[in-house]
């Protein structure tokens, strides 16, 4: 339970350190359930597709996820937690009471079927965000014993939900710089570079990406989407950028597909499109780049690559320089040579350059590397 003013304003400062650091959410959610009597706190994004991207749900079991998709725990239509939390007005604090009959909750098949046996019987939840194509919510849950929750226990959540929403906004914003960081390093290169999101709509492009869409050549870019323009180059475009969405969330090699774009005229040279996955956070509030699509021919191979190094493995400009050298086989002393500094200072960089990539040998970078 809430036990001071000092307690409540740790509280505040938990969410606002985590939606600035990304991090630190379950600990937070937690303890705001702890504040309120309740045995769970939860976090929950929900797409206009009914997928769940985010669900940060405290002590409960790790099939729980699986099973809340499985059972379609985003639709409105099934869960009448998701449908109340849909049409309230944001930051509005809703109990079960506020928004199902005792006789519509004995009889509502997702209560009965998934709901109760899983020990989660009652709830206080919020809305805090509507965005287009996703809503994210709060909500503290609590068993049989604790029952529905209190008055005081209910001011508590109240009082701590707008803060959770600053939270949010905060790393949604710090998110969004991501897409101008991408292409801002790929204009410097004079590269044709689109950047996607999550769901594969263009975030942004460099001047030469937009050229290149407008140029007759077989790409287009049509509803805020990338698309080829014959069928099988198409299909083959859309599943690429739908299987780098995906991306990874660890360190390692950057998913990539090399896709040919062609006009249909004899006389036009085909477009090749490089599809690379970019890395993931476990949370993320925001469409946030997803998706790197470099199209080859207008720079030399290795500016490609050094770009390719700098934007999916975060590597700076030095360190893709001497990750490109260890590639064509020249050895540190002689990478240090080259670049008139200390052997020993290229060693330290090359540690770092191995840890961003996930590798632990350079034998193993090379090899990755020269799939680019």
């Amino acid at each position: 339970m809430l036990r001071s003013d000092e307690h409540w304003l740790g509280l505040a400062d938990r969410f606002q350190a985590a939606g600035v650091s990304g991090s630190g959410w379950y600990e937070a959610l937690a303890a705001l359930a702890q504040a309120t009597g309740s045995q769970r706190g939860q976090l929950i994004c929900i797409g206009d597709d009914t997928t769940v991207p985010i669900d940060i749900f405290t002590d409960v079991d790790p099939g729980f996820h699986d099973a809340f998709v499985a059972v379609g725990g985003g639709d409105p239509r099934i869960n009448p937690r998701v449908c109340a939390g849909m049409k309230a007005p944001l930051l509005e604090t809703l109990a079960e009471c506020d928004f199902i009959s005792p006789d519509e909750y004995r009889r509502n098949p997702h209560y009965q079927d998934f709901v109760i046996p899983y020990g989660m019987p009652f709830i206080c939840l919020a809305t805090l965000e509507r965005e287009p194509g996703m809503l994210t919510g709060l909500a503290v849950v609590r068993n049989e014993r604790q029952g529905h929750i209190t008055e005081p226990e209910r001011a508590v959540f109240a009082s701590l939900a707008p803060h959770v929403r600053a939270a949010v906004r905060t790393q949604a914003a710090l998110e969004g710089n991501g897409a101008a960081l991408l292409t801002g390093a790929m204009e410097a290169l004079a590269m044709p570079a689109f950047v996607c999101d999550r769901i594969g709509t263009v975030r942004e492009l460099t001047p030469a990406a937009e050229q290149l869409a407008t140029a007759n050549r077989g790409l287009q870019l049509r509803e805020g989407r990338l698309r080829a323009a014959l069928a099988s180059d198409a299909r083959e475009l859309e599943d690429a950028i739908g299987a780098a969405a995906l991306g990874h969330t660890r360190p390692g090699a950057p998913l990539l597909r090399t896709v040919i774009v062609r006009s249909g005229e004899h006389d036009l040279a085909p477009i090749v499109l490089d599809v690379i996955s970019l890395p993931t956070q476990a949370t993320e509030f925001t469409f946030m780049p997803r998706v790197l699509i470099v199209a080859r021919g207008s720079k030399p191979a290795n500016d490609r690559k050094a770009a390719i190094l700098q934007t999916a493995y975060d590597m700076t400009s030095a360190e893709s320089d001497i990750a490109l050298q260890l590639c064509s086989g020249k050895t540190p002393e002689a990478i240090a040579a080259a670049r008139k500094v200390a052997v020993g200072t290229v060693r330290a960089q090359i540690k770092a350059l191995l840890a961003k990539a996930g590798a632990k040998r350079q034998i193993e970078l090379v090899a990755r590397l020269n799939q680019l």
